[in-house]
């Protein structure tokens, strides 16, 4: 297998007649399993598709609703499991083998009319194995999947889910799409794993399939998968004295401010510096992957229980196995203590302080906490905006259409000073002002714009690049003209309590403006 194995799960609602959508689709994603639910086959029924192998479980009526399906590259060593049909689930499984380690894939679907105990998901998950990835339609809701809401089959599945150490995978996006314009979307299509850590996942929506249901793809990975972080501009190891010097020695106040145009160019040129001189002197670090240091005697436990299997390996002598199972469980008992003791010293370690850098909040902060919800959007026409492009589009529309600029009644109503053609000449500042405004009212802690220029950067510019800011915010008092990247914001849509999610209107937007606009309008109003 190659380093990365993907699976997707689907309720096709009838899979006969999206037999050839699905063929196109699993080829053009490169999908090596595909779990089906609802493919409404019968005993009689077959699918055949080139380069897989395809194992179902109808319904146990035999009559065409329900059912599930397994598609799996026939270049994948596996083999079939036993069917689980019951009226109230039916799950097709085969286990995979990858070299020294086997786990099992399941595809299920659970008719929505069914409520269904914890001790019948138990039932079902222990039949699995100690590592399976379980996919497709469990008609189950709970906020912790990432869905609408929760409902009783979704509080007992997540019971029976949480007491056997599983953990519940999806995209965050909604997966049920009802034809209904009375009913909401909501996910109820998600995947489910045990024995098989996070770090090695990654789970996405796709929108590309015809049925009421959107698929949701899992990437298994052999090597941990790096989960994209917001990158900001600075950080910890930021070199602040190498950042001021070459400010100091690249940045040029011998250039005309005149001109509307000359003022952008040079806004537009200072804020580059800043970022380019920033970024040279600060390191990037990737999230490092969380391993043991052991001691010796652990390594060298290690290395006498690898010779003990080795040797009876060769001879396969029952006194060799004996040595061998004794040294084993010893280890492993030693592993145990080792853990056991580091734990304990990192507990007592934390602390909610600045001394250990506010270590107890970091620790809290890992504690798993529910998919976060990515509601779609409900178009004029009753169609539903479900990708982020589809959304933004929207928000962009609804609020070009609310914040119109007001119409005059009079000539003379809300008039101002430059509109009327009257002398209001601003005061200029001085760098000494601005440094005082940049210390005393820019917060460093606040979100950056678009530029990704913090309070914080502003607080550590040298003289010289104070002194440049200084002369543009005075070009801009005296040409009576803002900087296009001064205008620019970054805007941010947060849902209004109580209002339905799946509705433009029920957002407000945020703008996070630059940094340096900020001052600007603090040093204009004074």
């Amino acid at each position: 297998m190659a380093n990365a194995t993907r699976i997707v799960l689907w309720n096709a609602n009838g899979l006969k007649q999206r037999l050839q959508e699905l063929e196109v689709f699993l080829n053009l994603q490169k999908i090596d399993i595909c779990l089906i639910s609802e493919t409404h086959f019968t005993k009689r029924a077959y699918l055949k598709i080139r380069g897989y192998e395809c194992y179902h479980t109808p319904h146990p009526d035999d009559i065409a609703k329900g059912g599930a399906a397994i598609l799996v590259r026939n270049t994948i060593k596996h083999q079939e499991e036993p069917k689980f049909a019951t009226e109230w689930l039916q799950a097709a499984t085969i286990k995979i083998h990858t070299g020294e380690h086997k786990y099992t894939v399941s595809a299920i679907y659970s008719p929505p009319k069914f409520n269904i105990k914890k001790d019948e998901y138990t039932i079902f998950l222990k039949s699995l194995d100690n590592y399976f990835i379980v996919g497709g339609d469990f008609n189950a809701k709970h906020n912790y999947f990432g869905s609408r809401l929760t409902n009783t089959k979704g509080r007992e599945l997540y019971q029976a889910g949480t007491e056997l150490k599983c953990n519940f995978a999806s995209g965050g996006g909604y997966t049920y799409w009802p034809t209904d314009p009375n009913k909401l979307p909501d996910l109820i299509d998600f995947f489910i794993t045990k024995g098989i850590s996070d770090n090695y996942l990654q789970v996405e929506n796709c929108y590309e399939l015809s049925s009421d249901h959107s698929p949701v793809i899992m990437t298994l990975s052999k090597l941990i998968v790096k989960k994209s972080v917001q990158i900001t501009l600075d950080n910890k190891s930021t070199n602040w004295g190498k950042v001021k010097t070459e400010l100091e020695e690249v940045i040029n106040l011998k250039v005309p401010l005149k001109t509307e145009l000359q003022l952008d160019t040079e806004a537009e040129s200072f804020v580059k510096i800043i970022q380019e001189t920033v970024k040279k002197h600060t390191k990037y670090f990737e999230k490092r992957d969380i391993s043991m240091n052991y001691p010796m005697e652990i390594r060298e436990k290690v290395a006498e229980k690898r010779k003990a299997r080795r040797i009876w390996q060769k001879t396969r002598n029952p006194a060799d196995k004996t040595i061998l199972n004794r040294l084993t469980h010893n280890l492993a008992a030693t592993i145990r203590e080792y853990k056991q003791e580091s734990i304990s010293k990192y507990l007592n370690e934390l602390t909610a302080d600045k001394v250990t850098n506010y270590s107890l909040w970091k620790a809290v902060r890992k504690i798993k906490r529910p998919i976060v919800q990515a509601p779609p959007l409900r178009k004029m026409d009753g169609t539903w905006g479900r990708t982020s492009e589809e959304k933004g589009i929207m928000f962009a529309d609804h609020l070009e259409s609310t914040f119109q600029p007001l119409l005059r009644q009079t000539d003379n109503e809300n008039i101002t000073p430059a509109d009327s053609g009257e002398d209001c000449a601003i005061v200029f500042v001085t760098p000494k002002e601005v440094k005082k405004e940049i210390d005393t009212n820019i917060n460093g802690k606040k979100a950056p714009g678009y530029d990704r220029i913090t309070g914080k950067i502003l607080k550590e510019l040298p003289r010289k690049a104070v002194v440049k800011l200084t002369y543009l915010i005075n070009a801009a008092f005296r040409l009576k003209y803002v900087p296009r990247q001064w205008k620019l914001a970054e805007v941010v849509m947060i849902p209004k309590p109580g209002k339905p999610p799946e509705e433009v209107a029920s957002y407000r937007p945020i703008s996070l403006l630059p940094s340096i606009s900020k001052l600007f309008e603090k040093l204009l109003f004074e």
